[in-house]
């Protein structure tokens, strides 16, 4: 089959869409046929070698969407090595997608989505009239979590990396869109999501109000510095992180897919698609910050 691969560690130049044996389901798992695969800035961080490092070669990918060979099943789901003709999947990571979904749209949603709503819900534990931050905001994670925030009566504050994203994130319903630079001051939040990292470490305790709560999910711009817990008792401040690959309780599982699955088709889900052979450029893309929304690759 064919496979998106590398063999060291480095930029966009080292993967390569080359020929590889096919994978065999084990016991609590099933073989999908990928139609369509997401592309996540974590699929950077592992070709650079900073995330689940593991022996090389190695094939990329999180997420996708397409068939259960042997069957007419349509699935999205969650699972390493996505970006390949072949993947093997847990059947708890499979799932059902409505008839009049397409297979992008499948493979655009699972990772980014879900994470959404854990940091919001399960996380977060947001509530209707809070003031919810979000940087990174025109991402894909980031456009999730505004619709997703303004949906259960949030207020939402949003940041963006440059001036021209931010018409995008207003659109989706932000009360408040700015760009994140070092000089920007915010304040009274209740709840700040993030998946930048380090360099919103300076300002992030400063900006919460009192019982305020931070999540992290991510590091796209370097891992956070160590933080000392004495800094957090002047406001009672709370600090979690979520990562999807987490075990998670069944049911809590199972009531994020069914809430996404409600909330897409009224949702605005920015794609754009590519073929697989041309995901070194949109890795460079992606690094660069110069993509929104989701990028899907096609088989």
């Amino acid at each position: 089959m064919k496979a998106l691969r590398f063999h060291s560690f480095g930029g966009p130049e080292v993967i390569a869409l080359e020929d590889t044996a096919e994978p065999r389901a084990a016991d609590g798992e099933v073989l999908v046929r990928v139609k369509a695969c997401g592309l996540n800035f974590a699929d950077t961080e592992r070709r650079r070698g900073l995330y689940l490092a593991s022996p090389l070669p190695e094939t990329l990918g999180f997420e996708g969407a397409g068939v259960i060979e042997g069957t007419d099943q349509r699935v999205a789901f969650v699972a390493p090595r996505a970006h390949a003709e072949l993947c093997v999947v847990p059947r708890a990571r499979l799932i059902s997608i409505p008839d009049q979904m397409d297979l992008v749209t499948a493979a655009a949603f699972p990772v980014q989505w879900l994470t959404a709503w854990h940091v919001l819900h399960t996380v977060g534990r947001v509530r209707a009239g809070e003031t919810v931050l979000i940087h990174g905001a025109a991402g894909g994670v980031g456009q999730a979590v505004v619709q997703l925030a303004k949906a259960t009566g949030a207020r939402v504050i949003a940041t963006v990396s440059r001036d021209a994203k931010q018409r995008i994130v207003h659109e989706l319903g932000a009360d408040e869109v700015h760009t994140r630079t070092p000089e920007l001051e915010l304040n009274g939040v209740d709840l700040l999501l993030e998946g930048i990292g380090k360099d919103i470490a300076p300002s992030a305790l400063k900006c919460l109000k009192p019982f305020g709560r931070w999540v992290t999910y991510g590091s796209a711009s370097g891992h956070l510095p160590p933080l000392d817990a004495e800094t957090l008792y002047e406001k009672s401040v709370s600090f979690s992180a979520y990562w999807l690959r987490t075990e998670h309780p069944r049911e809590v599982w199972q009531r994020a897919v069914e809430d996404v699955l409600a909330f897409l088709p009224r949702a605005k889900l920015e794609v754009t698609t590519a073929p697989l052979s041309d995901a070194a450029r949109w890795h460079r893309r992606l690094e660069g910050g110069l993509t929104t929304g989701k990028i899907v690759f096609t088989l």
